[in-house]
């Protein structure tokens, strides 16, 4: 083969940085690309000269060579996809900060919520023995004397023994009557099964009629007891026996209590001066919002009674629950933002590193918490009941460390209205936080929202270039593929080309010949 035809062989399999850049759609060739295609142009020159060498061609990899062609020409897509990752990362940094402004205002609510915390009651007994109480959510708040004279009790009665539960009991009927209800009479007999105790409590208590009966076993044999399902005067039993040849054959007795008093009284009691009785023991409508429970009477201290003072105050743990609760939310918000506007130890850049929506949530934030209200000293706002703020514009809750000091606890131990009023009045801080966080939160015009949404659009227009340069890479690289077949199917041929040539020679050249 002459020169000419090896060297129009190898300017073959040289196409320019340019013409390459050109199916990529790019306007030029980088310095990447110009040494990746001459390390392929050297691997298919030295195919070349093995196969002018040797008697078998031995062509090129036409794999190999054009990936290494393609592969300085993906860096363009390389780069658009760390674009997409860095949005990415932005954008889970926003959802960060955007679900601890949604954990802020769920705090905000806690503490603006008229039947919160705010209202909780605690109510405490001097004697718990004699009375204890419960209060509901904004129960009102004060002291009471009580003093209980008696309690309530639930009217009963027994029969007399007998033998076993299942000894056959004299015939005939008992009349039951509960209260002011109509008597209810109840058969003895064999013919109604009512003619063992067994047998008449199972009967009385599927009559539902306000009486729980059951059969009490002892040394002395078997007892029908008969207890009223209603205690104080409204469930007091009467019952008359009718069995047996001249009636009164079970011998019923009236429990009566160590006075010798029946049971089924009513409990007697006076709540700050004003008597009142009760058929239970546990008490309500007395005390506005206050169930009391009755336990037993008041003592006596030589002829005088000893009353029981309850007391119904704020519940402070709980309120202070609450406020302690938005101060964690509040610094989970800076915290975060802060760590956006702050470079690490590294030296690395945040994601959001001076996106103005951080600044914006930060400054209607910071403006919200500075609202006052009146007090009854005059001027209330955070700082007032010991919350301060701090420099990096997170809260503190300060203790009381000297006499002087600003402290929470004693805020609300003193002002309590004061306090509430800052957080529930509709020009105190809950009303204003809660402004501000509607708007900051807000999923379309909320600053946070509107950023993610901006980054969507961004990434949706750099994953559609992505796709756009794969396809041009694809067609780039079939077109190379073809090219680069053909040639190394000359190459595999180029041997037996220059053996034909070279007889041919021979053969025109008889010198050569011996």
């Amino acid at each position: 083969m002459g020169s000419s035809s090896i060297n129009s062989l190898l300017s073959s399999l040289a196409p320019s940085s340019q013409s390459v850049a050109e199916l990529l759609g790019e306007t030029g060739a980088s310095t990447s690309t110009n040494a990746t295609l001459n390390a392929a142009v050297e691997d298919a020159v030295d195919a070349i000269l093995n196969s002018a060498t040797n008697t078998a061609g031995s062509g090129i990899d036409v794999t190999a060579t054009v990936d290494a062609i393609l592969e300085a020409d993906a860096t363009p897509e390389t780069n658009l996809q760390t674009e997409v990752t860095n949005y990415n990362t932005q954008t889970s940094a926003l959802q960060s900060i955007e679900s601890d402004l949604s954990s802020l205002q769920t705090a905000v609510e806690s503490l603006s919520d008229p039947a919160g915390a705010f209202s909780a009651v605690t109510v405490s007994s001097s004697n718990n023995d004699v009375v204890s109480a419960t209060a509901a959510n904004a129960s009102p708040v004060g002291s009471h004397t009580i003093t209980v004279n008696s309690l309530a009790t639930t009217s009963a009665y027994y029969s007399g023994d007998q033998d076993s539960a299942t000894s056959s009991l004299p015939t005939g009927s008992i009349e039951i009557s509960v209260g002011s209800n109509s008597a209810v009479t109840i058969p003895v007999d064999s013919s109604d099964g009512t003619d063992t105790l067994s047998g008449l409590a199972n009967y009385i208590n599927q009559e539902n009629m306000g009486v729980t009966a059951s059969v009490i076993t002892d040394a002395s044999g078997a007892r029908l007891s008969l207890v009223s399902q209603t205690s104080g005067a409204a469930g007091i039993l009467t019952v008359t026996d009718n069995t047996g040849a001249n009636d009164g054959g079970l011998d019923f007795t009236q429990v009566k209590d160590a006075n010798g008093d029946p049971l089924g009284t009513n409990a007697s009691l006076t709540v700050d001066g004003i008597p009142v009785s009760s058929g239970s023991n546990t008490v309500t409508g007395v005390i506005p919002g206050v169930t009391l429970t009755l336990s037993g009477t008041s003592s006596q201290s030589g002829t005088s009674t000893q009353p029981v003072t309850l007391d119904v105050q704020p519940d402070l743990t709980q309120v202070s629950t609450v406020i302690n609760n938005f101060v964690s939310a509040w610094n989970q918000v800076m915290n975060d933002i802060n760590t956006q506007e702050t470079y690490s130890t590294s030296g690395t850049e945040p994601p959001l590193m001076g996106d103005p929506s951080l600044a914006l949530v930060q400054s209607q934030l910071l403006s919200a918490i500075s609202t006052s209200v009146s007090g009854s000293s005059g001027s209330v706002n955070l700082q007032s009941i010991g919350i301060q703020l701090q420099n990096n514009g997170t809260l503190s809750v300060a203790s009381s460390q000297s006499a002087d000091s600003l402290d929470l606890n004693d805020a609300l131990s003193n002002d309590f209205s004061d306090v509430q009023n800052l957080f529930q009045s509709g020009s105190g801080v809950g009303q204003a936080l809660q402004t501000a966080l509607t708007s900051l939160t807000d999923p379309v015009s909320g600053p946070l929202n509107s950023d993610m949404s901006g980054i969507s659009s961004e990434v949706t227009d750099l994953n559609n270039q992505i796709s756009d340069f794969q396809t041009q890479l694809q067609d780039t690289q079939t077109q190379l593929t073809a090219e680069y077949s053909t040639i190394n199917t000359t190459l595999e041929q180029l041997p037996e080309t220059l053996a034909l040539i070279n007889d041919q020679i021979d053969a025109l050249n008889p010198q050569n010949v011996q």
